[in-house]
């Protein structure tokens, strides 16, 4: 009965979390949209997707170095086995975007190039973000 309580926290949690991160915009994404609202030149939103994808990187690794404080040895060493594969996972994603877009020709596929690469970056920070949080609720 306990674990199913438990169970239905944890879904519970994982839904509250998901829909916060859809309704309420991240900063970095704010600042993003800013960026692209002042700078419409295929050059301007390639800047500003790449100050994005910066910091997201940033805080992907702000994130975490956070998380890390707060598992045991077991937890630290399974999430660096998680960022190590993910690591390998995002380098065959990029290799395969750039396969893809080496492909195609026109100006739009530069900055679209930039944004799906920085997507796997965004979404990792968010999950390492997710898992931080549920940590600090059940401290």
């Amino acid at each position: 009965m306990r674990r199913g309580i438990n169970l239905i926290a944890i879904l519970f949690s994982m839904c509250a979390i998901s829909f916060a991160q859809e309704t309420a915009k991240h900063p970095i994404d704010k600042a993003l949209d800013a960026c692209l609202d002042k700078n419409t030149s295929t050059a301007g939103m390639t800047n500003c997707i790449g100050e994005a994808y910066g910091k997201w990187d940033r805080e992907l690794n702000r994130l975490y170095a956070e998380l890390m404080k707060r598992l045991g040895a077991d937890g630290k060493s399974t999430l660096k086995e998680a960022q190590v594969q993910w690591l390998k996972f995002r380098d065959a994603e990029f290799k395969l975007l750039d396969g893809i877009y080496d492909k195609l020709d026109g100006t739009m596929y530069i900055p679209m190039r930039a944004s799906d690469r920085m997507e796997p970056v965004k979404n990792r920070a968010l999950e390492l973000k997710a898992h931080l949080e549920l940590l600090k609720e059940s401290q």
